[in-house]
């Protein structure tokens, strides 16, 4: 009995440190229990990052460090005697993590043909296949994936300079006039956009059953917005249906082009392709034209891609979708799954999407004056 107390135990510390190193979180404590355990957690998880190194990718580590990660996986930096890596790894125990993982052996191979067959090149980080030949490797707890390192920084909360402007442009404008070019057999496995938007339901659902449920900061914070939340939730169900209807020219999307997800080495790069699907061009121009160098944007982007007739249905439903979507990811973390970062930044993201929703009313007619001089 007591051996089944003492594994209880110890699996309810390990998911705990676990729970809180996704987080980022300091693991302090008085006695430096805490501490302790996580040079002890540290020390068994890079003792298995060198095992699956050495057994699926050849390479003999001489240096794990750990990198601030982002809000599906943890971050190493990897070294061996002449060259630096970057490892993604995700734990199974995230439910999350499932839609990330299972997208690898879809988007990977788009990525390495993209790295291999444009000027991309300079733009997109090399896929690092294992031994033999498959896209990420895994044991009983956690997913890998292998990539070359960049050193650079990331662009985050920073402006884009204009000669930055100018490459993000190129590389969106080359990645969908390439489209076209990208094999069959890569292309028919691509997600195709639905304009789906079962997320709405559930958000629907969660502020007409649970919201009031639990008097906490999730209530405090929702609490005064729903009556907008759920005017948004009806617009997306119009939009949904509208775009359903229409006929739409689709092209290979990465789909989320924001600036966490640019850095700046030698070259701009854009990183993290998860989210790669077939879409119509608003899905990625969505992240640029609500900016001050939109203009500046979509005239480089025409250099490359052809861009006459834009469509505003698509635009406003994918800008509500993204708001919507962060909301509830926003909810499910504090709520349901746990969180990722800190409870105040979580919670500061939450308000921060709210009142972004609040602003969508103009966002139409603002895009417009966006478009004129094409228009007229």
């Amino acid at each position: 009995m007591w051996l089944l107390s003492y594994i209880i135990t110890i699996n309810i510390i390990f998911t705990m440190i676990i729970y809180m190193l996704l987080r980022g979180d300091p693991l302090k404590s008085h006695d430096g229990f805490y501490y302790n355990f996580e040079k002890g957690y540290m020390m068994e998880i890079n003792n298995r990052i060198a095992s699956i190194l050495k057994d699926y990718y050849e390479i003999d580590a001489t240096c794990i460090q750990k990198q601030t990660g982002g809000w599906s996986a943890l971050a190493f930096l990897i070294e061996d005697t002449s060259k630096k890596y970057f490892l993604k790894v995700y734990s199974k125990k995230k439910p999350s993590s499932v839609q990330w993982t299972e997208a690898i052996d879809r988007y990977i191979p788009v990525v390495k043909w993209m790295h291999d067959h444009t000027e991309l090149n300079i733009n997109i980080v090399s896929p690092i296949c294992t031994r033999l030949k498959c896209n990420k490797c895994e044991d009983e707890e956690y997913v890998y994936l292998l990539s070359e390192y960049i050193e650079g920084t990331t662009i985050g909360e920073e402006s884009l300079r204009p000669s930055q402007i100018n490459e993000l442009a190129k590389i969106l404008g080359v990645l969908h006039k390439n489209t076209s070019r990208i094999p069959y057999t890569l292309n028919k496995e691509q997600v195709k956009e639905r304009f789906d938007i079962d997320f709405c339901e559930l958000l629907s659902s969660f502020i007409n059953n649970d919201l009031d449920k639990q008097d906490d900061m999730v209530l405090k914070t929702v609490k005064p917005y729903t009556g907008n939340l759920l005017e948004k939730i009806d617009r997306m169900k119009f939009l949904s249906s509208t775009l359903k209807r229409k006929s739409h020219k689709f092209v290979l999307c990465h789909a989320d082009a924001h600036n966490w997800n640019i850095m700046q080495g030698q070259n701009l790069m854009l990183i993290d392709w998860e989210c790669l699907k077939l879409a119509p061009q608003e899905q990625d121009l969505i992240l640029i034209i609500t900016e001050s160098y939109a203009e500046q944007f979509l005239n480089e982007y025409k250099k490359y891609m052809n861009y006459e007739t834009p469509d505003f249905d698509a635009f406003e439903f994918y800008y509500l979708k993204r708001k919507l979507e962060d909301i509830w990811e926003w909810i499910k973390d504090l709520r349901f799954e746990g969180l990722v970062k800190s409870e105040d930044i979580t919670l500061n993201l939450l308000q921060l999407s709210l009142n972004e929703c609040i602003r969508i009313d103009s966002f139409r007619s603002d895009l417009k004056k966006i478009f004129k001089k094409d228009l007229l």
